[in-house]
């Protein structure tokens, strides 16, 4: 066994202790959220004595009630009065009470016998970011790392041991150096005496928000104490009044403890960045930083591949291979170096994919952007050697501890479904190739990557393009880098659009913004806007051109072929605007089942006139959705996905009710939610093939002719 020492990189020689002293600004913000929180309890503690008030006053009303009246009424009347009080202390009390416990379904303890080498690296990585030991540490499935604990009002005051949770994907992504930033990024969290008042006031405000948001349980006993007899269900309407109320005072005291604590919460980030570079160097945690957004990209496509071979009854027993594989591929398609498989960005790669024109200071993010914190590590200057061995050897057997937490991610999939192992060489020739199905021929430059061609009255066109030139420089103009940026700056503009209008109705809530490096006022706003709607209506129209002129160009290049080639792309186009206009309106039927779903979904108790209403609409939906279904079967649009064909036929073949007697038919639901979230991706995937095959037709007639 090799010793802690050969495999914990070395740390940055020389370093100032004032590197991870809290900044003045943090000072300040601790300050500020400090005075928020007085404030707040202040207002508490008065509305604690009204409520002790109320209680007194209806106790005392309550039982002059009973004693008065001297019959059932009376008897149920006085104790709905003395309810009030109390059932509105019990509320502004229970969170002292409450524990939120972590939700560890998805982890996987471990032990200092099981994995020593892990436990020994962490062991000397608290001792020198100055923190306890975890209390156990814990594995999960993804690209993350937490330090996490049950928190209660209680943990406010006595000490309450953290745990460490390690997300194997994150292992999966990082050399021994990146791994050690990013944990010592975790305890930097709870290494410093100036920050056991921030982690005070991240209970603090948990605590806030646990009394005010959640009620589930508590309004269900309300709702029973008030099923009890009709004359208690008017004192416990009265009750909740009151503690609405109550709510809506606290809940805006809540919002502005909120903003100030989200500001301290970035400033809580650049701290514990400050105690990793310390310990790891400046470079090793801009090195990670820099890997896990794609790393986290990557894991989602193959969760996502997996979820598709599961209609396949494939499993996959290792997603972290699968993982690396995917992230190499991302390497390979973008001609990025790799290390240990994961691909290794520079500044020139980000800014390909940052178009927007609009910059806001979001002052309710809880952490600061990549790029502030690779700023700001950047400033710290401290660089440390980097051991670019990957951060598996700190496990023990690690194969096998990659298959426990891949077994984690189907532990709620049946066997019957668990049939065939899909192993590493044929889910990359299966992911390659579908990544293929997918690629656009490079001569288009990307353009149709980013830009759906617009419908159009193909035969207008045909009788207009008599005077289209057709030659090698035209099919130059039509695709080149300069279309391509259109397409581009189109998606951009619409989401900048999307921003701007936000600011505009006040749905965020900010100041000022950038747009196009200039500051405006949030009141200026509109006038952004409509400079913008300006211009993305020039550039769409211009888009909508190059469509036109695109068609028009390729059907004169197959008139060049034969009247059949001509005949059979304007076929072919006419027959995809077509099935596109019935997918759209598909979706449509779609989007109004989910929205009629909606109240079930986010699991809210539905009265028996809503659901009959509910279900009356399912029902009229369902009659839509099983004509596009059966033409789509009749079409084999559904013919290379056997799972979804079948559900489709079940649902052609079956008269769903929903809801009868009083009674939702669970089975039934889930199963029209089900077809929706299957066949959607699927039509969309197939209405792109399909253009797909429009293109490479097209681009062969081109070459054909100009060869």
């Amino acid at each position: 066994m090799n010793s802690i020492s050969a495999i914990y990189p070395a740390n940055p020689q020389n370093v100032s202790p004032q590197i991870t002293e809290p900044s003045p600004t943090f000072k300040k913000e601790v300050s500020k959220v400090m005075v928020a929180i007085g404030l707040f309890f202040v207002v508490y503690i008065i509305l604690i004595i009204l409520s002790v008030i109320l209680s007194i006053g209806c106790v005392f009303l309550g039982v002059s009630v009973i004693a008065g009246l001297s019959n059932i009424i009376g008897i149920i009347a006085g104790l709905g009065i003395i309810s009030i009080g109390i059932l509105v202390f019990v509320f502004l009390v229970k969170f002292i009470f409450s524990v939120k416990k972590y939700d560890e379904s998805n982890s996987i303890e471990i032990t200092e016998a099981e994995q020593p080498q892990l436990f020994g690296f962490i062991r000397q990585l608290t001792t020198d970011t100055h923190t306890k030991f975890p209390k156990k540490i814990v594995l999960s499935p993804d690209v993350n790392a937490s330090v996490f604990y049950n928190d209660s009002f209680w943990s406010m005051i006595f000490p309450v041991k953290k745990n460490l949770q390690i997300g194997l994907g994150l292992v999966n992504t990082l050399t021994l150096s990146e791994f050690k930033a990013v944990m010592a990024h975790e305890f930097g969290h709870f290494s410093q005496r100036s920050m056991k008042l921030g982690s005070f006031v991240y209970n603090v405000n948990k605590a806030i928000y646990n009394m005010l948001f959640e009620n589930k349980d508590y309004g269900k006993f309300l709702s029973g104490w008030g099923s009890v007899h009709w004359v208690i269900s008017i004192f416990v309407w009265l009750t909740i009044q009151i503690i609405k109320g109550i709510q809506s005072i606290l809940q805006g005291m809540y919002s502005f403890i909120n903003k100030q604590y989200m500001r301290l919460s970035r400033e809580m980030e650049f701290h514990a960045d400050a105690v990793a570079a310390s310990v790891s160097g400046s470079n090793n945690c801009i090195a990670a930083l820099n890997k896990l957004e794609i790393s986290t990209a990557c894991y989602n496509t193959v969760l996502q591949k997996a979820d598709d071979f599961l209609g396949e009854k494939k499993v996959l027993q290792n997603i972290y291979q699968k993982h690396s594989i995917v992230m190499q591929q991302f390497g390979d398609q973008y001609n990025l170096p790799t290390v240990l498989h994961v691909p290794v960005v520079d500044d020139s790669f980000k800014k390909r994919f940052q178009q927007s024109r609009v910059n806001i200071k979001d002052q309710w993010a809880s952490h600061p952007s990549n790029e502030d914190r690779t700023q700001k590590l950047e400033e710290i200057a401290l660089n440390a050697g980097t051991d670019n061995r990957s951060a598996w050897v700190l496990f023990n057997d690690a194969e096998k501890v990659q298959q426990q937490l891949s077994a984690v991610l189907y532990k709620n999939v049946s066997a019957e479904i668990k049939q065939e192992t899909l192993n590493a060489d044929e889910f990359k020739e299966k992911y390659l190739l579908d990544i293929e199905s997918f690629h656009l021929p490079e001569e288009y430059k990307g353009f149709y990557e980013q830009h759906i061609m617009q419908e159009a009255d193909i035969e207008q066109l045909i009788s207009q393009s008599q005077n289209t030139e057709i030659s090698k420089e035209t099919f130059d103009k039509l695709f080149n880098d300069e279309t391509t940026s259109l397409a581009k700056a189109v998606i951009s503009n619409r989401t900048d659009e999307q921003t701007i209008n936000a600011i505009a109705s006040k749905q965020i809530d900010t100041k000022s913004f950038d747009f196009d490096g200039k500051k405006y006022k949030s009141s200026e706003a509109e006038d952004v806007l409509k400079l913008l709607k300006a211009e993305i209506e020039k550039q769409t129209s211009l888009l909508k051109q190059h469509d036109e002129n695109a068609f028009v160009f390729f059907y004169k290049v197959a008139l060049l072929k034969s009247e059949d080639d001509a005949s059979s792309l304007k076929n072919s186009y006419n027959a995809y605007f077509s099935n596109r206009a019935k997918t759209d309106k598909y979706i449509g039927v779609c989007n109004r089942v989910i929205e009629l779903l909606s109240p079930l979904l986010m699991g809210q108790t539905v009265s028996i006139e809503a659901a009959n209403q509910m279900a009356a609409g399912l029902r009229d939906e369902s009659q839509e959705i099983r004509l596009y279904l059966k033409a789509w079967i009749e079409q084999g649009v559904f013919d290379d996905a056997a799972l979804i064909k079948n559900r489709a036929i079940h649902f052609v073949n079956v008269n769903y009710q929903y809801f009868v007697n009083e009674s939702f038919f669970d089975a039934e639901l889930t199963e029209l939610h089900q077809l929706i979230i299957n066949t959607v991706p699927h039509l969309q995937s197939y209405q792109f093939k399909d253009f797909k095959k429009i293109l490479v037709k097209q681009l062969e007639l081109y070459k054909s002719v100009f060869a």
